[in-house]
């Protein structure tokens, strides 16, 4: 979001409204100036209130050089005409063709729900949903201060459950042990985590968490091919898929692993299965649509090359995403157009229309910034299985926050604390309802 009523930075043309502005604006290539995110190199935008917003890109690499620009605007409608450099080397016109809803006026589609107990929120928390029941557990903050600051991470391993209808938290019971950063996914059985860590530990377990009324029981899970934390899971058709996280030990890396769970079988064991065809990632997110499991960005870590002891590099930040497909295998799709790392895992979904949506997410604004001070993106993108491409969801996410799970029940999506920066947390938690 660009904020104050004047022109953002970069503008190329503009129309007038009835109700703010229309304009073009330079994503990338302004001189003087560092790009832009999000990384496209024509973004079409929006002021109402004296709030600028970023509603739709051009689809050109975002390096490519744009030319003379000009814009129409239509009730609803808008049309926008450039120049800019051909496959073959030559300059061509091209032109962006958008439907434009009327401004929301407000987050109707978001409500808040009770604030989740544990001040000043978790990273990392472990949710799902079982006979109705909102079941949240563990999670890390740094209740004194932050990261930068020599602050020490705390794991918790407390339980709380969420009722229909009551205003509060109750308190339910305790995990084996501290544990954060475990992959989460809905079973009807209850809530299967999967992996995550302790202060100490990267664990190699799964654990089923079930409400029996009153109270929150364990059951142990069938144990993983290896230990892991910050994976991702999604259930599809009767199967759990996990891909991806960071390995136990040091230097901490991330792995391709991918494995497979068959509710169905008299005795469900974890399968490795070929991984996708790509970097290794942890802090994914993935999705269950269209009867496919979908894995979006994410952060790859590797060595040093020639360094010993061995070091982490720098983590790359992914935009890329697949699509596995059981008779088919894995597919390529269209990258995301920037990275969104950490967004709510499993990701929200609608089936009919097939869409995967990406909400917020780590889009590397922050690298560099000491200390975090750079909110994180409130835009919701969205893949349309169908037309097979990325979009941007109109409506902006109120309360974005990276480093937790997406829970679909009662026809919302439950998003529940999270990281609102790095080294801060929140109590916040919303219901959002995916009404278009």
């Amino acid at each position: 979001m660009l904020s104050g009523g004047a022109f953002p930075d970069g503008i190329l043309a503009w129309k007038q409204l009835s109700t703010g502005c229309a304009a073009l604006r330079s994503g990338r290539r302004l001189k003087g100036r560092a790009p832009r995110f999000p990384a496209a190199s024509l973004v079409l935008c929006r002021e109402t209130g004296g709030v600028w917003r970023d509603v739709a890109f051009a689809d050109e690499a975002p390096e490519a050089e744009i030319g003379d620009v000009a814009l129409a605007v239509a009730p609803g409608h808008w049309l926008a005409a450039y120049l800019a450099p051909s496959a073959a080397g030559r300059t061509a016109c091209r032109v962006v063709e958008l439907a434009i809803p009327p401004p929301v006026a407000g987050p109707e589609a978001w409500r808040k729900l009770p604030a989740y107990p544990q001040a000043p929120g978790m990273a990392g928390l472990m949710t799902g949903c079982h006979q109705g029941i909102l079941i949240a557990a563990g999670g890390a903050n740094f209740p004194d201060l932050p990261p930068w600051e020599s602050g020490k991470k705390k794991i918790y391993d407390e339980i709380y459950v969420l009722q229909p209808g009551h205003a509060t938290w109750t308190a339910v019971g305790r995990l084996p042990a501290p544990r954060a950063y475990g992959a989460a996914v809905s079973l009807p059985e209850g809530v299967l985590i999967v992996g995550g860590e302790s202060a100490d530990e990267v664990y190699a377990d799964t654990l089923l968490l079930q409400w029996d009324g009153q109270q929150v029981r364990l059951k142990a899970g069938p144990p993983l091919p290896a230990p892991t934390t910050c994976a991702v899971a999604a259930l599809v058709e009767g199967n759990v898929y996990v891909a991806g996280g960071y390995a136990a030990g040091t230097p901490r890396l991330s792995r391709d692993f991918f494995w497979l769970l068959t509710l169905s079988d008299a005795a469900p064991a974890w399968k490795a299965l070929p991984a996708w065809p790509g970097p290794t990632r942890a802090l994914a997110v993935a999705a269950a649509a269209d009867g496919a499991f979908y894995l979006m960005s994410g952060i790859e870590v590797g060595v040093v090359r020639d360094k010993t002891p061995a070091e982490a590099a720098p983590g790359v930040y992914l935009k890329d995403a697949f699509r596995y497909r059981p008779m088919a295998g894995w597919e390529k799709l269209p990258d995301l157009p920037w990275s969104a790392i950490a967004a709510p895992s499993p990701a929200p979904v609608t089936e009919n229309p097939a869409r995967i949506f990406v909400l917020g997410g780590v889009d590397g604004r922050q690298v560099g910034n000491l200390p975090r001070t750079i909110a994180l993106p409130d835009d919701i993108l969205y893949f349309d299985a169908a037309l097979h491409e990325w979009k941007h969801w109109p409506e902006a996410w109120p309360g974005p926050v990276v480093c937790l799970g997406a829970v679909e029940t009662g026809g919302e999506w439950i998003m529940v604390s999270g990281e609102i920066m790095a080294g801060h947390r929140t109590t916040a938690a919303w219901a959002w309802k995916i009404d278009r």
